[in-house]
């Protein structure tokens, strides 16, 4: 007889669950603060924090005699930006005539003191003459100085790159009128290259910025009339020079610094006689012949004659 199975308890129904609701404090996420925002006003940009209480003051203001005051007024011939910063610039004062109407860029600047000194103009100083300038009077050039050996003498050419004018040309702001510097007065600074006692001269070399990058440092020589204590090349000077006829002349010479010592090129490797490549040497092997020089000629035997 087999055992009968036993009898299934019967499980109690599921009771169904009910969905949490929006109002349950456990269940529903912790709302964002929301950033407040405070004193902007009707336009897109936050006003800008608050200044300090400071007395604006103009670029010209004559009672403030700081040296900041005068930095900030506008020269033609600014201080130096750098300690070691090559520049040669100048003003002059006169009456630029153009070789003729096609060639207005270029002319002679006839001086107060009566020297005429060949002069071209660079960049937008053409159109600033021909609207603002009458070129009937005289004016204060500001001018980049070279010199030229001509019968040996270091004669001057001027480059014009703009007029000390601010009482014409700026005329709503309110500018000094004075340039800080007497006419014909010079700024060079640059390497002491050549120094003759004897023939009481001095060559300056002045490097040139790049225009573009990549660009090779372009540099020139300005010929001084004056000496300098020191003979040795490699100083960095600083020249206070005025201009006497076509000639530059040094008033005085400060020495700045020690140049840092300029790079070696690599030297090149000499290429072989022939103008070809070389070709590489086998290594030579243990007991091998010694190799054969390139004069050597191989010389071809006839075979032995047959014997009868």
């Amino acid at each position: 007889m087999t055992p009968e199975p036993r009898a299934k308890r019967p499980r109690p129904p599921k009771s169904q669950a009910t969905p949490p609701t929006a109002t349950d404090p456990e269940l529903t996420p912790p709302a964002k603060a929301r950033p407040e925002i405070v004193n902007i006003s009707s336009g897109s940009k936050k006003p800008a924090p608050p200044k300090p209480d400071m007395p604006e003051m103009s670029v010209a203001e004559p009672a403030d005699t700081s040296g900041a005051a005068i930095l900030r007024r506008p020269q033609p011939i600014p201080p130096p930006s750098d300690r070691m910063q090559y520049r040669a610039i100048g003003v002059v004062r006169g009456r630029y005539v153009p070789a003729s109407e096609t060639e207005f860029n270029r002319g002679v600047l006839i001086t107060e003191d009566g020297a005429e000194i060949e002069t071209v103009l660079l960049g937008q100083v053409m159109n600033l003459i021909k609207k603002y300038l009458d070129l009937n009077e005289s004016h204060l050039w500001v001018v980049y100085p070279r010199t030229r050996e001509v019968d040996n003498d270091a004669r001057l050419h001027l480059q014009v790159v703009g007029v000390w004018e601010p009482e014409r040309l700026q005329q709503e702001q309110r500018i000094d009128s004075d340039p800080g510097v007497s006419d014909g007065y010079f700024s060079v600074r640059g390497e002491v290259i050549f120094n003759s006692q004897d023939k009481n001269f001095v060559v300056v070399k002045v490097q040139q910025l790049p225009r573009r990058r990549g660009d090779k440092v372009k540099a020139f020589k300005i010929k001084l009339k004056g000496t300098v204590p020191m003979k040795s090349p490699g100083y960095f000077w600083d020249f206070q020079v005025q201009r006497e006829g076509t000639t530059l002349v040094v008033n005085h010479a400060t020495v700045v610094g020690v140049l840092p010592p300029r790079k070696l090129k690599p030297k090149r490797k000499p290429r072989p006689a022939t103008g070809g490549s070389a070709r590489p040497q086998r290594p030579q092997r243990l007991g091998a012949p010694p190799p054969r020089p390139a004069s050597f000629q191989s010389i071809r035997r006839s075979p032995k004659p047959p014997v009868n």
